[in-house]
């Protein structure tokens, strides 16, 4: 097995990363960067790595394979732009980026690059979106109706809610939601949406939640609650979907979904019911990234695939703003 020489830039959620890489064979931790000091000498040592104090110095000084960037959205471009230039694979958090420009100049230097992008949608790694993925290819059929609630707590980081970077939870976080769905079911055709800053006026113009209908290039629709409308504390999500030859179900508390529901279209069905142990899909998602960068594969989340998760994100922000429906050109266009 090839060993891969990994660097994590941004230890928010980037320790979150760290941690799996730590479990995974063939691999060294090899540099990290932050800005706040104590927590780049904590991750320094633990994992016996390399520390810089920001990423463009990790990028040009550190001898990696492949990088973890766990930045705010706003520093994605510049990161994976330079990452590319050096020769180096990226795994790049979610949202990909602020805008369509800074995900398309992504998308453009990693493939001129020959380095691969992948972007940090782990729920479509999910054992139950799988299961889902598989059985709408077989007995279920194709879906053709979705509803979904995926309301998450508070957040106090500023970054989150500036438009330029973290663009609200509509944005930086509900873009899970559509992009299960848009794995699941398809490109999105029209999106159309009401909502307003509901529960957190200390960020006034930003949108926090929103009730949101999509349609899909199939002929399908979704229903989707979104945004920040709970607390940590209680917080879950539902996702419900109906097909051609069954309905299936799974939700659990927020980001980690254990019980499942599948019914077929029969009288004489029993429910198939089971529930799994927690699953945060870091380890799966991660997982396939280095399987990726050791074979030369293009990932399940592609730069281009992610770019078009973030396009209906905006799309349900600027039909809010709008109150029209607002219509996607076509993923070629």
């Amino acid at each position: 097995m090839n060993t891969v020489r990994i660097g994590v830039i941004g230890l928010g959620i980037g320790k979150r990363h760290l941690e799996s890489y730590r479990n995974m064979p063939g691999v060294v931790i090899a540099a990290v960067a932050d800005p706040d000091p104590a927590r780049r000498e904590e991750c320094a040592e633990r994992y016996a790595a390399a520390a810089w104090d920001n990423g463009e110095a990790l990028l040009r000084e550190a001898q990696v394979d492949a990088v973890s960037v766990c930045t705010p959205p706003s520093s994605h471009r510049s990161l994976t732009c330079l990452a590319a230039s050096r020769g180096i694979h990226v795994l790049c958090e979610k949202p990909m980026a602020p805008t369509l420009a800074d995900c398309d100049a992504m998308v453009a230097a990693c493939r001129e690059a020959g380095v691969l992008l992948m972007v940090a949608q782990k729920k479509r790694f999910h054992p139950f979106v799988q299961r889902l993925k598989h059985e709408t290819e077989g007995r279920l059929g194709p879906i053709r109706w979705a509803v979904v609630k995926y309301a998450l707590g508070r957040v106090p980081m500023q970054w989150f809610w500036d438009e330029a970077d973290g663009g609200g939870p509509l944005q930086e976080n509900s873009v899970h939601a559509v992009d299960t769905l848009r794995y699941l079911m398809g490109e999105v055709e029209t999106v159309m949406a009401v909502g307003g800053n509901l529960f957190n006026p200390q960020h006034v113009p930003q949108v926090d939640t929103a009730a949101v209908s999509l349609r899909f290039q199939s002929g399908a629709v979704a229903a989707l609650g979104l945004g920040q409308a709970s607390e940590w504390a209680f917080a879950d999500e539902h996702f419900f979907f109906a097909c051609d030859g069954g309905e299936v179900h799974f939700s659990g508390r927020f980001d980690m979904p254990v019980h499942w529901w599948l019914a077929v279209r029969s009288p004489q069905a029993e429910p198939e019911v089971e529930e799994l142990p927690g699953d945060d899909c870091f380890d799966r998602e991660i997982a396939h990234f280095l399987q990726c960068v050791r074979t030369r594969t293009e990932p399940l989340v592609t730069g281009a695939d992610a770019r078009n998760s973030v396009a209906v994100t905006l799309a349900i922000k600027a039909s809010i703003r709008s109150g029209q429906a607002v219509r996607l050109a076509t993923p070629d266009s």
